[in-house]
This record gives C-alpha cells, structure tokens and sequence, in this order.
C-alpha cells in the first residue's frame, strides 16, 4: 500500500494575481494526475494542473492512516524554519492567534534574501485553500528588512485532524518565472 503524499500543485491564472492551490493525493486505484516525486519540499520550475472536480473545485485532501506522513520538508533558502513542526501533534489552542502583537497559529520564518518586494514573494495555502491575505507578519523593522516571521491563526484555531501547509515563494510581478521555492508540511491538531 502506498503512503499518503503531499502534492504541492500550482494553478496560475492571468494576471499578476495568479491563483496558488495546493492539494493532496493519496493511493487508489490508480494515479489522480501526472506523478510528482513524493518530496515534501521542491523547487519547481513549471506551473502543474491541478485535479478538480466536476464542478471545477479542487479536489478535498485524501484520507490517510493516522500517524503516516509525507517526507519532512526541506528547509532553506528563504523560508528556513517551520511551526507547528511537521508530524508532530498540537492542540487546537496552539493554533489560534488571539494577540495580533504575538505570532500565533501556523508560522514559519523567513529571510527575504534575492526578494526585493519582500512578503509580496510569499503565498500560504492550508488544507488546499489560499490563505495568503489573512497572513499576519513580524519583521524587525520596516525599512529594507532582511528576515521575518509570517503568520495564520484563525481566532478559533483550526478545526481538528489532519492538517497541510504549504509555502510557496514565487514572484508577485511574474507568475510565470519559476517558483524559488515551495515547502509543504503536515501535522495534526487535536482538542
């Protein structure tokens, strides 16, 4: 039997607001889409269809065997540490952000090296839906900063289970130049 993998899956659309969707496949009866290799992190240089159902939406994230998770991301370049860790367990409480003063919920910190819009680079999709413009940042200071911590945390947490994240960091004025990078994680959130 195969083990649940993470698909980081990019659809652009015209425009400079290109439309990040992330999904997940798991095994079956066979493949739902051209093979990726099953790392959690990659660089990718090609926009990739995503599946969807009928109706047009991308498919819901597959069901796994509890404790079974995808590779461990790789981190670098200009996202360099991730939170809540991936395989890990989190209560519910620990993904909420209550404080706006405090970085609460799913982070992860980032240098913005090579990047000269800075957070503009960054996109976040959780469980395969966009999360990007309701990201909180922390940068030290608002002139020309060289690092930073980003941030989502709905006010009542997450729901329970099992969770993906991707971070993808691609170039707000050209969603056809390759992405630099994307790093997906899971970890599961329980009462």
């Amino acid at each position: 039997m195969k083990l649940t993998r993470t698909r980081a899956l990019l659809a652009v659309a015209g425009g400079l607001s290109g439309i990040l969707v992330l999904g997940a496949s798991a095994c079956g009866d066979g493949p739902d889409g051209p093979d990726v290799p099953p790392t959690a992190s990659a660089k990718t240089s090609a926009a990739t269809a995503v599946p969807t159902t009928a109706a047009g939406t991308p498919k819901a994230a597959a069901t796994r065997n509890p404790g079974v998770y995808s590779p461990a991301p790789i981190l670098g370049d200009n996202i360099t540490k991730v939170s809540p860790s991936h395989a890990t367990k989190v209560s519910q409480l620990q993904t909420q952000s209550l404080n706006p003063a405090r970085p609460g919920g799913i982070c992860a910190e980032v240098t913005f090296d090579g990047l000269p819009e800075n957070a503009q680079w960054f996109r976040m999709a959780v469980n395969g839906v966009e999360v990007t413009q309701k990201l909180s940042w922390f940068v030290g200071t608002n002139e020309t900063p060289k690092e930073g911590t980003v941030c989502y945390g709905p006010k009542e947490g997450l729901p329970v289970g099992f969770t993906q994240v991707a971070i993808v960091v691609q170039n707000p004025n050209n969603i056809n130049e390759p992405t630099r990078q994307v790093v997906a994680w899971e970890f599961d959130v329980v009462k």
